[in-house]
């Protein structure tokens, strides 16, 4: 059985990953296959980025830049992962740190409307929500884990891109990263980030600029290509394209990205036809 991990790692950097500081998410891009050049949507924002992920589609497709339901009216003309991948049988979970009370209403109503199984909110710490997401995976009936680590987002607007604050925070989830990497013996793991910041303003990530546009993408896995740099433009478009390709499903003709094929060994699935 095929079964997949997607860490969303908002707001990192693709500067902040180290050596020293995420020994992990490091090793994982030396190991494997990391891409070089990739780049989130415009505008640079965490909402528009998930809906993107979660679609296939730009943000001029999607319509959804805010925080709120209003691409609800459009899901009947879009087709999200979620639902393509439960169509086919394919059970899909999402694990996030926990929520406000204000966010939860609208954080089910979109994982449910998207196709997903279920949405699990648990921990205040990355490894505290990676230790969730394992349970999840030892006892749900899952095959595709998203799991949602905002910490570094969070602490990029309290206190700046790259402050120290910032720093410590991408060390909390790369400890999270260093656990879910477990798993890569028998899932492929990808970890993606939607958006840099500091760019213009120390504290914000929506204004054009490459650093907030540049994001890190790694890929690994028992059919990963080891020590592989993707060095063509990349786009977190393509993710949602790779995930239905691994899982030998026809690509939505709606979408704009295309799978990332030459992240894999030759024995990988061939590439799906467009549906």
């Amino acid at each position: 059985m095929r079964r997949l991990i997607i860490a969303l790692t908002d707001g990192l950097r693709p500067d902040a990953i180290t050596p020293t500081l995420m020994p992990s998410l490091h090793a994982l891009g030396e190991a494997y296959t990391m891409a070089l050049r990739a780049s989130t949507i415009r505008p640079s924002a965490t909402v528009a980025a998930l809906a993107s992920l979660a679609t296939g589609v730009s943000p001029e497709i999607h319509k959804l830049i805010e925080p709120g339901l209003d691409f609800l009216p459009a899901l009947p003309r879009l087709r999200p992962i979620a639902r393509e991948l439960g169509r086919a049988g394919v059970p899909t979970h999402v694990v996030t740190t926990s929520l406000s009370l204000a966010v939860q209403p609208v954080a089910r109503a979109l994982a449910a409307a998207a196709g997903g199984r279920r949405i699990v909110a648990s921990g205040s710490s990355a490894r505290s929500t990676a230790t969730e997401a394992i349970r999840v995976l030892d006892t749900e009936p899952t095959q595709v884990l998203f799991i949602y680590l905002p910490h570094c987002d969070r602490a990029g607007h309290a206190a700046g891109w790259m402050s120290e604050e910032y720093l410590a925070a991408a060390t909390d989830v790369d400890a999270a990263v260093g656990m879910l990497s477990t798993r890569i013996v028998d899932s492929l793991l990808i970890v993606v980030a939607d958006h840099g910041g500091g760019g213009v303003i120390a504290t914000e990530h929506d204004q054009p600029h490459p650093i907030n546009d540049h994001i890190p993408l790694i890929l690994a896995g028992p059919e990963v290509t080891r020590r592989h740099r993707l060095t063509r433009a990349i786009s977190i478009l393509d993710v949602p394209a790779t995930v239905l390709w691994w899982f030998g499903l026809a690509l939505p003709q709606s979408y704009e990205g295309r799978p990332l094929v030459e992240a894999f060994a030759a024995a990988a699935l061939p590439q799906a036809v467009a549906g």
